[in-house]
């Protein structure tokens, strides 16, 4: 964890590449922005997950309710949605250096990489998609917990089954963050234009649409219910593993924050 944040500039730069292409001195800008963005995150941000992370621990010591793995979940949310407005600063700066030709390089390879996603999907019949989403769910439980019952296979495989339904309103959520961005670099030289591009990224890593809220609420109600069971059914020797994680993920964010 703390090589992947200690090289986070790299990658983000690396793989900003991947959507447009910076002569150098865009990309000196945008990296000196960046760094002075992380250096804030650094110092702002991690002490809030450090601090979560401690709270989590100290209620995972009782079965958690539906009322607090949903409170987690949105504590969290306003943890990433921090950052990614944190991050958008540079973000901003860089597009409104861009020239047209990069304007529509980057528009065309968002919209591709959505697109790609979504074919990629549409091909695969459902008992397909359910069975590779219930080995990627199985895969992540693994890492936090250890070992995974029968019961708590099947408790997956539930939340994959509301998952590959949800897959209709996801790509609509996806297709419409693309039509908001397209917009928003028309204007990329409003002098609201920050704001608005870190209020939009924010809404995206929230799953925040007004016209398909009630079927993501439907849905995040549902994936609450199934983890709040998940954590229940949970034996001690589970329950010390992942207390064992989330003490090595708060140390990590203890050295990280006093390097």
């Amino acid at each position: 964890m703390r090589l992947a944040y200690n090289t986070l500039d790299f990658w983000i730069s690396y793989y900003l590449a991947d959507y447009v292409s910076l002569n150098s001195s865009q990309e000196r800008d945008f990296e000196v922005d960046l760094d002075n963005a992380l250096l804030i995150h650094r110092d702002r941000d991690l002490p809030k997950l450090h601090r979560l992370i401690s709270e989590l621990q100290s209620d995972l010591k009782k079965p958690l309710t539906f009322s607090q793995t949903r409170g987690y979940h949105f504590k969290l949310t306003k943890v990433g949605q921090d950052s990614i407005g944190l991050l958008a600063i540079p973000l901003a700066s860089m597009i409104r250096d861009l020239n047209e030709d990069q304007i529509a390089e980057l528009n065309r390879n968002i919209e591709k990489s959505i697109e790609d996603v979504i074919a990629e999907r549409a091909i695969l019949p459902t008992k397909q998609k359910m069975a590779k989403r219930t080995r990627q769910l199985q895969e992540i439980s693994l890492d936090w917990i250890g070992t995974l019952t029968y019961k708590q296979k099947q408790l997956l495989h539930e939340l994959a089954e509301y998952q590959v339904e949800m897959e209709p309103i996801f790509f609509s959520f996806y297709r419409s963050f693309l039509q908001n961005w397209r917009g928003l670099m028309e204007k990329r030289f409003e002098p609201d234009f920050d704001e608005k591009l870190s209020q939009m990224l924010q809404k995206f890593v929230a799953l925040e649409n007004e016209q398909l809220q009630i079927d993501i609420n439907v849905y995040l109600n549902r994936r609450f219910d199934v983890m709040r069971r998940l954590n229940n059914s949970l034996n001690d020797k589970q329950r010390r593993y992942l207390d064992r994680k989330l003490s090595g993920i708060r140390i990590d964010l203890a050295i990280l924050i006093h390097q």
